[in-house]
């Protein structure tokens, strides 16, 4: 059973992740977004669903998700969204949300209809590892993936098993505590080293990155990197301009993945 995620087990690049809310600022530029990410190139698309109680989130994502609940954005119309688009995108999509909005749609419910949308897995930063053992076992049975999360302050033999038991690659958490772009990045990289020694499969760094030089610093220690609210501040600042919004989006992507690319050339 083939997942859209098994692309990314290649590391002979460095691979680059964009997250953004689904429903902000509207829905219509949400499609019109995964589109353009998707031609761009990036690696792999997170989808955020919005939840009125986001505790991983920051300042930035948190207004996105109050944006896109103003809109009235339920799950069943992300799946919808997911659907439509496949039409069009190979590149595999994740959703991230949180686990109160998957158990009040029903866990089997939610694996199964993600898996018809197209959807190719998902992050729950509420959930543990060790719990939810039903809904890991009907993920699993239905090659839909479960991306879970390694903390700096995890350890050793903790991190071991998440990573023993995530699927498609693992989201090293790179600062302590919530979402948001930073300055100044500080980090434990010989940890970051540890895990992607356990794990079989790539381990990706996020939170905190907003510039390409902190996304190729970070690269040089990661298979890949997330960008979230770095880029929803983007959707934040042109929200209202859709042209211009398309445009700023497609720049801001393109000076990551050649910062990247750099990078890799460096290297060879």
């Amino acid at each position: 059973m083939n997942n859209r995620l098994d692309s990314l087990k290649d590391k002979s690049k460095k691979h680059l992740v964009i997250y953004l809310m689904a429903g902000d600022p509207d829905f219509k530029t949400t499609e019109e977004l995964i589109y353009s990410l998707a031609k761009s190139g990036v690696s792999a698309i997170e989808l955020g669903v919005p939840f009125s109680d986001p505790v991983a989130d920051g300042p930035t994502i948190q207004r996105s998700g109050e944006r896109a609940l103003a809109n009235k954005i339920t799950i069943k119309d992300v799946l919808g969204l997911v659907s439509k688009v496949r039409e069009k995108v190979s590149t595999p999509i994740v959703f991230m949300l949180y686990y109160n909005l998957i158990y009040s749609y029903g866990t089997g419910n939610f694996v199964d209809d993600c898996v018809k949308a197209g959807v190719d897995g998902v992050i729950v930063p509420d959930l543990p590892y060790d719990e939810e053992k039903e809904f890991y076992n009907h993920s699993i049975n239905k090659g839909f993936y479960i991306i879970y999360l390694v903390s700096p302050t995890n350890t050793t033999d903790r991190m071991k098993k998440i990573v023993e038991k995530s699927r498609g690659f693992v989201y090293y958490i790179l600062l302590k505590g919530v979402t948001g772009a930073q300055k100044k990045l500080s980090s434990d990289f010989e940890f970051l080293a540890k895990i992607r020694k356990c794990s079989k499969i790539p381990v990706f760094a996020g939170f905190g990155i907003s510039t390409p030089a902190q996304s190729a610093e970070v690269a040089k220690h990661a298979d890949g990197v997330i960008i979230g609210s770095a880029y929803v501040g983007i959707i934040e600042q042109y929200g209202s301009k859709k042209k211009q919004l398309l445009l700023e989006s497609g720049k801001f992507i393109n000076k990551f993945l050649k910062t990247q690319t750099k990078n890799i050339k460096e290297k060879q």
